[in-house]
């Protein structure tokens, strides 16, 4: 563009250098967004760490689980769809959630590691937080009524092992790390949940739960399914 012959700048030639440095503007911007992207990346795989190590279950205390006795679902009361989880345990109400899965063929079904089903069960009810009413026992309790389901209906029977699994695990993580409040309010308080999911807040928010304690080693207790399965 240096005019050596002494001829002035043309219109195009300005328009030309306009375009360059729009270019080099949208290179510069476009870089410096992707390094911001790459430390949010590297800043959110190592809060999901801390997260992880934080939601998991001790592994003592999935050993102790481990070594409970187990009783017939018939002497807890499984298969009745009056089953109430008052008066139980918060170790009773464990050991209700471990027979469910038991009755459903999961164990003799897929080899899963029973220890680590232990601490995969000891880490969900750790994530449920204590409040009134989408807690612990009220995932207990919709599990329990599935699995009554699965017991008294013709249709529900003849469904397989895997997919009787997965509605379990259905149940059982359905409200994972629910806040007691509805996705009205995260909208209206823009809340962090608002802010990352445009809709259906809190029914994400549960599943992606769901999926990162079934991917944490120690708790994958789907790791022995084959991929189509999984």
């Amino acid at each position: 563009m240096n005019k050596p012959d002494g001829s002035s700048f043309t219109r195009g030639d300005q328009q030309l250098a306009e375009a360059f440095a729009l270019f080099c503007g949208l290179g510069i911007h476009n870089t410096r967004m992707h390094e911001k992207a790459e430390v949010a990346m590297k800043r959110q795989r190592v809060a999901l760490e801390v997260l992880s190590y934080h939601a998991v279950a001790k592994l003592d205390d999935a050993i102790r689980l481990s070594k409970c006795l187990v009783p017939s679902a018939r002497y807890l009361k499984l298969n009745d769809f009056a089953f109430t989880d008052i008066g139980l345990s918060d170790d009773e109400t464990l050991i209700c959630a471990i027979k469910m899965f038991e009755d459903a063929g999961a164990f003799s079904a897929f080899k899963i590691d029973y220890t680590s089903f232990c601490r995969w069960l000891l880490s969900v009810k750790r994530n449920y937080r204590s409040v009134t009413y989408h807690n612990w026992r009220h995932a207990l309790n919709v599990t329990q009524t599935m699995h009554a389901m699965l017991k008294s209906s013709t249709e529900l029977r003849a469904l397989n092992r895997l997919d009787k699994m997965a509605l379990l695990i259905a149940c059982l993580c359905h409200d994972l790390d629910h806040r007691g409040t509805d996705n009205k309010f995260q909208k209206l308080t823009l809340s962090p949940l608002a802010q990352l999911y445009s809709s259906s807040m809190l029914e994400r928010h549960h599943f992606n739960q769901c999926i990162m304690l079934l991917s944490i080693s120690g708790c994958d207790i789907l790791s022995p399914l084959t991929q189509p399965q999984y």
